[in-house]
């Protein structure tokens, strides 16, 4: 599948990178209450694009590695 999966997934090639810079702008907390409105909004492409962020290695320090994740309850932000 590689990059044509990733097309299709979440908010699509654009959307999970404009959000991707998106989060590199903001502090901790503002990282968390985005992330809250992300899977308030939608679920699937929430969990799609952390998904990718964690493939491609985007947000390591919050999302974490494919070979090591790290895990976020969003009901609890």
């Amino acid at each position: 599948m590689g990059d044509v999966w990733h097309e299709h997934t979440g908010y699509g090639d654009f959307g999970n990178t404009a959000k991707i810079r998106r989060m590199k702008r903001k502090s901790p907390e503002e990282q968390k209450a985005y992330i809250k409105k992300l899977w308030q909004e939608d679920p699937k492409k929430y969990f799609e694009w952390k998904q990718y962020c964690i493939e491609v290695g985007a947000l390591p320090d919050l999302f974490g590695y494919a070979n090591n994740p790290i895990p976020i309850d969003e009901s609890r932000l």
